[in-house]
């Protein structure tokens, strides 16, 4: 926050600026692929707290992902909870452990996430006071 008590949407943004970069690029090689989902982990890391904060300023308490997610659903912010949970277990499941496969499927996943997260980021906006 800043000292005007304003949520601060820029580091989210440039991340998902950077995202969408790394995302542009046709036929990554293994470390630009890579890179990508490092962008998409940081990404759906500010993302997630973002809206953490922005419910907490709407008096609702969600302080961990799920319920971020679940919350997120009955207020009818996002479409799919199941989708951003998918979103949540990819992300860790790349900090744990990370093989060929799994990059592929993140990679993926990025690609996917983009999009929702940018219509998330606008509804937040709305919401924020």
């Amino acid at each position: 926050m800043s000292e005007t008590g304003a949520i601060n949407f820029k580091p989210v943004e440039d991340a998902l600026k950077n995202l969408r970069e790394a995302l542009q690029i046709k036929n990554p090689s293994k470390l630009e692929r890579d890179g990508t989902v490092q962008r998409f982990e940081y990404s759906y890391e500010l993302v997630w707290k973002l809206a953490s904060r922005i419910l907490k300023e709407n008096e609702v308490n969600a302080e961990v992902p799920k319920s971020v997610f679940r919350e997120l659903g009955r207020l009818a912010w996002i479409d799919n909870v199941e989708t951003w949970i998918d979103f949540q277990k990819s992300r860790n499941e790349t900090s744990h452990e990370y093989g060929e496969t799994l990059a592929q499927k993140s990679y993926q996943l990025a690609d996917k996430f983009l999009p929702i997260a940018e219509k998330l980021i606008v509804i937040l906006r709305q919401k924020s006071s």
